[in-house]
């Protein structure tokens, strides 16, 4: 298993810590089941999302954290 790690310049709120960040890390975690993005606040340290897509240039909003899914009622 191999990680990598960089840090990117981003003008957002942490939706966890809810304070305006300006810069954010992105972990490289490449395993066996595939390659994960894990973006993480430069603030809190907290884990904002896990993706396998990266995200080369953040959006100045809050969407690309979260990911859509149809709800079932």
């Amino acid at each position: 298993m191999q990680k990598e790690i960089e840090q990117i310049k981003v003008n957002l709120v942490c939706p966890l810590c809810n304070k305006s960040i300006s810069e954010m890390w992105i972990a490289t975690l490449d395993s066996v089941i595939g390659i994960r993005y894990a973006y993480i606040c430069g603030e809190c340290k907290n884990l904002i999302r896990l993706s396998k897509e990266k995200f080369s240039s953040l959006p100045n909003s809050t969407s690309f954290l979260f990911s859509t899914s149809a709800t079932t009622e």
